[in-house]
């Protein structure tokens, strides 16, 4: 199955292959993750909620596990569809998750950004996802609101990313 990271198929024709979908107990999927062998690109599409912490830090151990096959130099992360924050997993993310891609080979990494809606932290997700950002400080991860710039971005190309 193929799947786009898009409403629209990209100026950069970004198409990965699913790998595994979590889902909720419901049966709901809350996450995909794909890749593309090609680019070297692992990707994570998030949905909705994903309900607990437990669940948010799945698909973030599952990314690393890939990773570490030493397949993958890019990870791209698309937020643009998540409604629930991951403030309880910032530290986890800046602290565990990401030494522990660089450790595996990641080159870079880009977060595409949910819309900036000023709500209160638990729901935040734009918040979470930049506040991750800023703690991990690290030149090797951007943020950004448009998918052709994050693909852009990871695979060499002019790009300005979004400031914290």
């Amino acid at each position: 199955m193929n799947i786009l990271a898009s409403d629209r198929l990209p100026k950069s024709d970004y198409q990965v292959q699913a790998v595994r979908t979590f889902r909720l107990k419901n049966g709901q999927p809350f996450a995909i993750v794909g890749h593309n062998l090609d680019q070297g690109l692992v990707t994570d599409l998030w949905f909705g909620n994903f309900e607990t912490e437990e669940n948010f830090r799945q698909v973030g151990s599952y990314v690393c596990d890939m990773l570490r096959t030493g397949e993958y130099r890019y990870w791209l992360a698309d937020m643009r569809h998540l409604t629930q924050s991951f403030y309880c997993s910032e530290d986890w993310l800046a602290d565990d998750v990401f030494p522990s891609a660089i450790s595996a080979g990641l080159e870079r990494k880009a977060m595409v950004l949910p819309p900036n809606r000023n709500l209160p932290s638990g729901f935040d997700s734009y918040g979470s996802a930049s506040n991750a950002i800023r703690k991990i400080t690290d030149h090797r991860v951007s943020a950004f609101e448009n998918i052709d710039q994050a693909y852009g971005w990871l695979l060499g190309e002019e790009t300005q990313a979004m400031t914290g």
